[in-house]
């Protein structure tokens, strides 16, 4: 069974992920009856609005299928890469073995000391019928044990090339879903600019309500994965972004997402979340990043930024712009998204899921 075809799976996995956190809790104050009729009046641009926000999600869990498959056969590939090494110096010191043996029956001036002469390669002079004859049992043996790791090494050498040819097809795969994902965020927001400022409002309202009831049960349940809801006075690290509630979803290296994943077109302006101190990094799996030590006690991690609009020990205000989106570190290639958390309690912390507190600032 192929890698893909085990992996397959995992899409399954993802939905159920989605479906379970998109139910839609009762006793919301916002109904979607008055939601649908605040959107009367944008009816069309709202039916526009829905129907790309419901494709980006489906986009968004193919986007997190690829990067599971890429990740996984990357992860045989490597451990098949270490097999074939391994093999090939195996052979290598029986061939050198062996070659010592012919060595050694060529100046004890037996049986194969002319092919030891005039042999035009190992193989010849260790499969000659002179050499197999005056070989012993042991001997023998090691040449069986290396025609099998050679049969051996020829196997793996071929399911390595079909590792490197089903990496190709996934890579091309998640490109695709990449371009995909950052047109149908686009498009969703472009559709959302147009409804009328009493759907926005009630529409935002209610998507808060509803993150912030999913919040609450998750903390029950979970503990971070709930995380900590609406703070007072934070602003959307990155407005007019799309994204789904991906914490906990798988990472490479056995990892788990401890952040929330929001797409917007490349360069987009990247806002303070609160006013603090921000210090920048570059390098390692998020490429150009930032630390906002928040005034509010919190410390906000961005990542994959294609540029800053900040220094190091920088005093922001909440709202300023302090970098743009892009792709960086890990993200190298893929759809433009900034990768987002939130540590209660400062840098050095435990991130908490922070798709409840954008949710209800984002939208």
């Amino acid at each position: 069974m192929s890698t893909r075809s085990i992996l397959r799976g995992l899409s399954f996995f993802l939905v159920a992920v989605l479906a379970g956190t998109t139910a839609q809790p009762s006793a919301l104050s916002v109904t979607k009856a008055e939601v649908d009729a605040a959107c009367a009046d944008s009816s069309e641009a709202y039916g526009v609005f829905q129907e790309r926000q419901a494709a980006f999600e489906q986009a968004a869990m193919a986007w997190e299928r690829t990067l599971q498959e890429i990740e996984a056969i990357r992860y045989e590939r490597d451990r098949l890469a270490g097999v074939v090494e391994r093999r090939a110096a195996e052979i290598d010191r029986i061939e050198q073995r062996l070659q010592e043996l012919a060595v050694e029956l060529y100046m004890q001036g037996g049986s194969g000391s002319e092919l030891v002469l005039f042999a035009d390669s190992v193989d010849e002079l260790i499969t000659g019928s002179e050499f197999l004859a005056a070989a012993t049992r042991r001997e023998t043996g090691s040449l069986d044990e290396m025609l099998a790791a050679r049969a051996d090494l020829e196997r793996f050498r071929g399911d390595l090339a079909g590792l490197d040819a089903e990496l190709q097809v996934v890579e091309a795969e998640q490109a695709a879903v990449s371009q995909n994902l950052s047109t149908l965020a686009e498009e969703a927001q472009s559709a959302y600019s147009q409804l009328s400022g009493r759907c926005r409002d009630l529409t935002a309202k209610r998507n808060a309500e509803i993150a912030a009831q999913r919040a609450a049960e998750q903390a029950r349940q979970r503990g971070a994965s709930g995380g900590v809801g609406a703070i007072q006075g934070f602003r959307c690290p990155l407005p007019g972004s799309s994204f789904i509630d991906s914490w906990g979803f798988p990472r490479s290296g056995g990892r788990s997402h401890k952040g929330v994943d929001m797409f917007q077109r490349w360069d987009a302006p990247v806002v303070a979340a609160s006013s603090g101190t921000v210090s920048l990094g570059n390098g390692g799996l998020g490429g150009r990043t930032i630390w906002l030590n928040g005034d509010d006690g919190y410390a906000y991690y961005y990542a994959h930024l294609n540029g800053f609009n900040v220094s190091s020990g920088q005093r922001v205000s909440a709202g300023d712009v302090i970098g743009f989106n892009g792709d960086s570190g890990n993200a190298r290639g893929g759809a433009p998204h900034l990768h987002f958390e939130i540590h209660p309690g400062g840098r050095g912390a435990r991130a908490v899921n922070p798709y409840p507190t954008v949710a209800a600032a984002c939208r």
